[in-house]
């Protein structure tokens, strides 16, 4: 089963700004089009970097930042963070106070590996990259949207997954309750029953699964041998 893509999800078309514009415009754009990042790109169009608002907030934070022994970064963005905050400070335009490591994701990058994305580089947006262009972004916020999906339509992807995944003499009935799938039934075994809930956490905008009614026919076998 398919789930949800960046391209589901994602804005667009994305406001961009070129490296030479002056922070304030920058800082005049965000806020009047209630953004907290712009994707930079150069004269081709192509992405060279992203400004956001952490990038901005260090100016007004007045905390004295030495110049660094050390100004390389390459593409670590974890090092870029350690090692630009004199830059930041100082930069009067967008190419001299961007984070230039961007992490980005591609139109086809599913919804869950957008949010892992997210959390793993510490980052609230993705710019949608096709062919090195920016087609797109993703917030944060758009990714929990997946979770105001309807309980008729999760109900529906839950049903056809059961078909796909239950084998003869397994019967699990499913219902969904604001975004929680509810089983009960029967399944063939411990490793039938963590198979088929893998499965179903699968589905894009489940909030949880209650499987406290959910038996297992080899440990019920079991017992009666006892």
């Amino acid at each position: 089963m398919e789930g949800l893509t960046a391209r589901s999800i994602m804005s667009a078309p994305v406001i961009t700004v070129r490296p030479e514009m002056a922070v304030r415009d920058a800082v005049r754009l965000m806020l009047d089009r209630h953004v907290s990042g712009l994707p930079v790109v150069d004269g081709d169009g192509r992405l060279v970097g992203i400004v956001t608002e952490a990038d901005l907030l260090p100016k007004e934070a007045r905390t004295r930042v030495s110049e660094p022994l050390v100004g390389w970064f390459g593409r670590s963005l974890w090092l870029e963070r350690l090692v630009t905050g004199y830059r930041k400070v100082e930069g009067r335009t967008v190419g001299e106070v961007m984070t230039h490591n961007v992490v980005t994701a591609e139109e086809d990058t599913p919804v869950h590996v957008l949010a892992s994305r997210m959390m793993r580089y510490d980052v609230n947006r993705l710019p949608i990259l096709r062919e090195g262009r920016v087609v797109g972004i993703v917030a944060r916020a758009d990714v929990l949207k997946v979770f105001l999906r309807s309980d008729e339509l999760l109900e529906r992807e839950g049903r056809r997954l059961l078909d796909d995944v239950l084998v003869y003499g397994e019967e699990v009935a499913l219902a969904v309750e604001r975004g929680v799938f509810v089983l009960r039934g029967l399944v063939g075994s411990a490793a039938r029953r963590q198979t088929l809930l893998r499965r179903l956490w699968d589905i894009d905008g489940v909030v949880a699964i209650d499987d406290r009614d959910l038996r297992e026919a080899y440990r019920e076998t079991a017992a009666t041998w006892e």
